[in-house]
């Protein structure tokens, strides 16, 4: 008995709050008047042409072939031989150091 009496309690607490749900759900919304003006839109008119699309990325780029550069002696280096991302040949000179010390 004891279960059947909390079983029926719960089932009036569940409608009970499934029918206000419903009938709000139900409800006729009020859209407010009917007699508003239209609001003001800008017109523009459509052509055709072509638009060049830009686009920046960041980026780090590697070369095909990277050579990693060793002196053969110590010293200050006085000049650069060569211009960054230029093609350089075998037994290029690529730097010049001071030849002071030798």
């Amino acid at each position: 008995m004891f279960f059947k009496t909390k079983r029926s309690h719960l089932q009036v607490c569940a409608l009970s709050a499934t029918i206000p749900l419903l009938l709000t759900a139900c409800a006729k919304r009020h859209r407010g008047p009917t007699n508003a003006t239209p609001l003001q839109v800008e017109v523009a008119t459509v052509e055709q042409r072509d638009v060049t699309l830009y686009g920046d990325w960041v980026a780090t780029l590697d070369g095909y072939v990277n050579a990693q550069i060793q002196p053969q002696v110590s010293g200050y280096m006085i000049k650069q031989d060569y211009r960054e991302g230029s093609v350089v040949q075998s037994s290029q000179v690529l730097f010049e150091i001071d030849p002071r010390p030798f």
